[in-house]
C-alpha cells in the first residue's frame, strides 16, 4: 500500500507539472525538479521515493521526446536501481532504454538489449521484468515486420500479466497489435482467432463497464474482428462488428476513435465493390485528422478507378511511389548502418578478450619459467591450442550473427516489394482503362514508371535469393550448350546498359564497346550455366555504368585452354588497391551514397566460383577499374 500511494503520488505531481506546461517547453525545469526531489528523497533516505523519482526521470525524457538521453539516463539510473535492489524500476529503465534505441531506429541494437533484459529477468525471477521484456521484444519485431515471433512474444507477455487488474488497456492493446500484424500479413483466420481469444479477455477483465477505458478497448475490439470478416469476405458479420464499433467510437467522441472507425467503414465498402461510400468515408477520415495515412490513400485511389477518375487516381499513386521510394532508400541505408554499427561492437569486444588474454598469457608465462623449465613448452603447446580454439569460437559466433543479420536484411527488403508491386497494379489499371484518356507525355512517364518498378522488383527478389544461397558450397550445374556472345548480348540486356547509349539521350555519358572479335566469341563454344553466367557478367555492367559518368565502358573477351575470360572495364573512379578483396565482402559499399546494398559482387563471385571458374579485380589497370570473369569452357 505504502509503494502503491508513493506511485500514485508521483503520477499526480508529474500531471500538475505537465498541465503547466502542456506544449513541452519546460523540459529542463521539470527535470530539475525532479533532481531536487531525488536529492531531498536522498537526504532523508527514503530509498522508495528516491527510486520513483529516479524513474520519473527517465519517463519525462520520453514523454518530452529526448530520445537520445533517455537512453543515456536509462543506463545511468540502472546501476543505482541493481545497486540499491530495486529490481521493479530496473527492468522498467531497461525497456524504456530499448524503446529509445528503437525510437532512433536501432532495431538490432535494441532487440539484443532486450533480449540481455529477458536473460537477467529469468535468472532474478523478476516478473515485472519478464513479461516487459516480452512485450518490447514482441513490439521490435512487429516493426521489423516479423510477424510471428512478434505474436509469439506477445502471447508470452498476455500470460504473464493476465492476472494483472491494473493492466486492461496494456493487455488489450497486445491483443491490438497481434490481430493487426496477423491483418498485414493478410492472415485473416489467425487474426480472427485472435480477436475471438481477446473477447473472451474482455468479457473477463471488463464485463459490461460503460467508462472510456472500457469503451476504447470495445471499439478497438470491434474493428480489429471487422478487418477479419472483411478480409474472409463474411459481410454481414463485418456489418455487425462496424455498427457496434462505431457506436463506443462516437461516444468517446476523439479524433483517433473515430480516424480507425472511417477508414475501416472505407475499407469495408470498397471490400463490397460501393466505390462512392469509400469515398465518403476517406474524406471523413481526412476531416477528423490531418494525418497522412498511406492505407486510406490506396483505399481513396481505388475508389476513384472504380468510378473512371483515373487521374486523380493517378496523382496519389504518383505520391505514395515518391514517398515510399525514400523511405525504402532511407529504411535500407539505416540498416546497414545498424550492421556495421554492430559489426564494430563485435570487433572491438573481441579485441578486448584478446588484450585480456595476452596479459594473462605473459603472466602464466612468468611463474611458470620460475617454477621449472620443463614445463614451459608443455605450457606453450596448453596456451596455444587454447588459442587457436578461442579464435575459432569467435569466428563461429560472429558467422552465426552475420548470417541472421543477413536473413533479417532480406526479409526486412522483401517485405518493401509490397508498396511497389501496388503502385504498379494502380498504374497498370489507369493504362488499360477503356474510358482513360490521358496525354501522352502523361502516359508515357506512367508507362516508364511500370517499367522501372517492375525491373527493380525482379531484380531485387533474384538477388535476394542467390544472396541466400552465397555461402552454399554446392556446384552449379553447368548443362547449357552456348557460345560467349549469346552470354554478352543476354546480359546486355538484362543489366540495361543500352540505356546509357541510346542515340539522342543527352545524359548519357557512357559510350559502350562490344567484344573486339564477335566472329570468334560466337565460335567459341560453352558448356556452361546460361542463366547464372549472364546474371554475372550483368552485374559487372551494372557496376560500370554505376561508376562511370564519364569516358568509356569496354567488354573484351579472350580464350586460352578450357577457359574463357570476360573483362569489363570502365573509365570510372576506381577502387583503392587496400581494398581489392574488400568489396567482395556481403554489404560492403566504398560509396556509401551510391544505390545498391553491397551484394552484386558478393553474388557475381560466387556464381563464378561454383562454376569452376573465378571473378577478380585487376589490379594492373589504373584508369579506373577492371574486373575479370572466368568461366570453363
Amino acid at each position: 500500500m505504502k509503494r502503491l500511494l508513493t506511485i500514485i503520488g508521483f503520477l499526480t505531481w508529474w500531471g500538475l507539472l505537465y498541465a503547466s506546461n502542456p506544449d513541452g517547453r519546460d523540459a529542463e525545469e521539470a527535470l530539475a525538479q525532479i533532481d531536487n526531489q531525488i536529492a531531498q528523497y536522498h537526504q532523508k533516505g527514503d530509498t522508495e521515493k528516491e527510486s520513483e523519482a529516479r524513474w520519473q526521470k527517465i519517463q519525462t525524457l520520453k514523454n518530452f521526446s529526448m530520445t537520445e538521453k533517455q537512453a543515456e539516463e536509462a543506463l545511468i539510473q540502472m546501476e543505482w536501481f541493481r545497486n540499491n535492489q530495486q529490481w521493479d524500476n530496473y527492468y522498467r529503465s531497461w525497456q524504456l532504454r530499448s524503446n529509445a534505441l528503437s525510437a532512433m531506429g536501432k532495431l538490432q541494437l535494441a532487440l539484443q538489449e532486450t533480449q540481455r533484459m529477458l536473460s537477467d529477468a529469468k535468472e532474478r525471477n523478476n516478473k515485472l521484468g519478464h513479461a516487459m521484456a516480452y512485450k518490447q521484444i514482441g513490439v521490435i519485431y512487429l516493426n521489423m515486420k516479423q510477424t510471428e515471433p512478434a505474436v509469439d512474444a506477445l502471447q508470452h507477455y498476455a500470460e504473464l500479466m493476465k492476472d494483472e487488474e491494473s493492466d486492461i488497456s496494456s493487455l488489450s492493446n497486445i491483443y491490438y497489435r497481434m490481430a493487426k500484424a496477423y491483418d498485414y500479413d493478410e492472415a485473416y483466420d489467425k487474426e480472427l482467432q485472435v480477436t475471438n481469444d481477446w473477447q473472451r479477455f474482455l468479457r473477463e477483465k471488463v464485463g459490461l463497464r460503460t467508462d472510456p477505458e472500457a469503451r476504447e478497448c470495445y471499439n478497438a475490439w470491434y474493428l480489429a474482428k471487422a478487418a477479419a470478416y472483411i478480409g474472409l469476405k463474411q459481410f454481414e458479420n463485418a456489418r455487425e462488428a462496424l455498427d457496434s464499433a462505431s457506436y463506443h467510437a462516437h461516444l468517446i467522441n476523439t479524433s483517433l476513435s473515430l480516424h480507425h472507425t472511417y477508414k475501416m467503414q472505407a475499407r469495408y465498402y470498397l471490400a463490397r465493390g460501393d466505390a462512392a461510400n469509400a469515398l465518403l468515408y476517406t474524406d471523413s477520415v481526412r476531416l477528423v485528422t490531418n494525418e497522412k495515412d498511406d492505407h486510406t490513400s490506396e483505399i481513396r485511389a481505388q475508389a476513384l478507378m472504380m468510378l473512371d477518375r483515373g487521374s486523380e487516381a493517378a496523382e496519389i499513386y504518383q505520391r505514395l511511389y515518391h514517398e515510399k521510394d525514400s523511405v525504402f532508400g532511407r529504411d535500407a541505408r539505416q540498416h546497414l548502418d545498424e550492421l556495421n554499427t554492430l559489426f564494430q561492437i563485435d570487433e572491438l569486444k573481441t579485441e578486448q578478450q584478446r588484450t585480456k588474454f595476452r596479459y594473462t598469457l605473459i603472466a602464466a608465462s612468468s611463474i611458470v619459467l620460475a617454477l621449472v623449465v620443463l614445463l614451459i613448452f608443455g605450457r606453450r603447446n596448453t596456451i596455444r591450442q587454447k588459442k587457436v580454439n578461442e579464435q575459432l569460437r569467435i569466428a563461429n559466433e560472429r558467422a552465426i550473427v552475420s548470417s541472421k543479420m543477413k536473413t533479417e536484411f532480406i526479409r526486412n527488403i522483401s517485405h518493401e516489394i509490397r508498396t511497389p508491386l501496388n503502385i504498379v497494379s494502380g498504374f497498370t489499371q489507369i493504362l488499360t482503362s477503356p474510358d482513360m484518356e490521358l496525354p501522352a507525355g502523361s502516359k508515357r512517364d506512367i508507362q516508364e514508371r511500370v517499367t522501372e518498378n517492375t525491373d527493380r522488383i525482379t531484380k531485387l527478389v533474384d538477388r535476394m535469393l542467390e544472396l541466400s544461397d552465397v555461402n552454399n558450397e554446392t556446384l552449379i550445374d553447368r548443362n547449357d550448350q552456348t557460345n560467349a556472345l549469346n552470354i554478352v548480348s543476354q546480359a546486355i540486356d538484362y543489366s540495361g546498359i543500352a540505356l546509357h547509349t541510346r542515340p539522342g539521350n543527352a545524359d548519357a555519358a557512357v559510350v559502350f564497346n562490344t567484344l573486339d572479335n564477335e566472329e570468334l566469341a560466337s565460335s567459341e563454344a560453352l558448356l556452361t550455366n546460361s542463366r547464372y553466367a549472364v546474371h554475372a557478367l550483368a552485374q559487372l555492367l551494372e557496376n560500370a555504368v554505376k561508376f562511370t559518368k564519364e569516358g568509356s565502358i569496354t567488354l573484351r573477351m579472350t580464350s586460352s585452354g578450357t577457359k574463357v575470360c570476360f573483362s569489363v572495364e570502365d573509365t570510372g573512379i576506381g577502387i583503392p588497391a587496400d581494398q581489392t578483396e574488400h568489396i567482395f565482402e556481403e554489404f560492403v559499399q566504398l560509396n556509401e551514397f551510391a544505390d545498391g546494398a553491397g551484394i552484386g559482387l558478393t553474388v557475381a563471385r560466387s556464381i563464378a566460383q561454383r562454376m569452376g571458374g573465378n571473378l577478380w579485380l585487376d589490379t594492373d589497370y589504373t584508369q579506373g577499374a577492371r574486373f575479370v570473369l572466368e568461366l570453363l569452357k
